[in-house]
């Protein structure tokens, strides 16, 4: 059975669209964006899990389009992801949040954690979500509803093994799913240099996965990115 890999919002196309033309095209995925760092926290606190079988879920607002039937459906037989539609007042009260505060941040939580619930539920409940919601809740509230791990396997000590470089693969509501490199004095402990990924919030799946190299060059370190090509780089100078 596939294990849940990705978890995010779809915004209403004719909302998505009105936002968009309004913006200037600056906003182009409202709610996807303003959710999407969110989803990955929970999906890492969560993780790993087989929710139902498979490795997607997108929940979708639904304000204008019509005939939508709101809740869980299964496309296994189909597309291998899962959707759920929800109801009219529910994708309303997610537009009219006009900053991504702590409210926004505690309101799309319990609703992700909801739905996941519910889903589990009809699924046979093997996660316990159910039981253990108030322990999710509170470790994503201790943690800030941030997470950080540390990429071992592209962190590398220099030459002179005076420094060491850590990169984490961050996830957050202002973050996204985005990399970070901290340049660490190995005689000290301290963190001397660090750079994040460019354009936070990333609302790009995994991007972990796009890691090509890292490697120390003199006193930079670089983190090539993109596959087969690099085309994209984190630079990190020793100060």
């Amino acid at each position: 059975m596939a294990k849940l890999q990705m978890l995010s919002f779809e915004d209403d196309d004719i909302i998505a669209r009105r936002i968009k033309e309004e913006s200037n095209h600056c906003d182009v995925a409202h709610l996807y964006v303003a959710t999407y760092g969110l989803c990955q926290v929970i999906l890492q606190e969560l993780s790993p899990i087989d929710l139902d079988g498979n490795g997607r879920l997108t929940i979708c607002a639904n304000v204008e389009r019509q005939n939508v039937t709101p809740g869980y459906k299964n496309w296994k037989c189909v597309f291998n992801v899962s959707t759920y539609d929800l109801d009219r007042d529910t994708s309303l009260r997610l537009y009219k949040f006009k900053e991504f505060g702590e409210g926004f941040v505690e309101y799309v939580t319990k609703l992700v954690l909801d739905i996941l619930t519910e889903i589990d539920e009809i699924n046979g409940g093997k996660n316990r979500l159910t039981q253990r919601r108030g322990e999710i809740m509170q470790n994503l509230h201790a943690c800030g509803f941030e997470k950080k791990i540390l990429l071992q396997r592209y962190s590398k000590l220099s030459r002179d093994r005076k420094h060491r470089a850590l990169v984490y693969n961050c996830f957050g509501q202002k973050i996204g799913d985005a990399l970070k490199v901290e340049i660490v004095s190995t005689a000290l402990g301290e963190v001397v240099a660090s750079k994040w990924d460019e354009d936070l919030p990333r609302c790009a799946d995994n991007r972990k996965s796009a890691i090509n190299k890292t490697g120390w060059d003199g006193d930079r370190f670089r983190v090539s990115i993109g596959r087969p090509q690099p085309f994209d780089e984190i630079i990190v100078k020793l100060p």
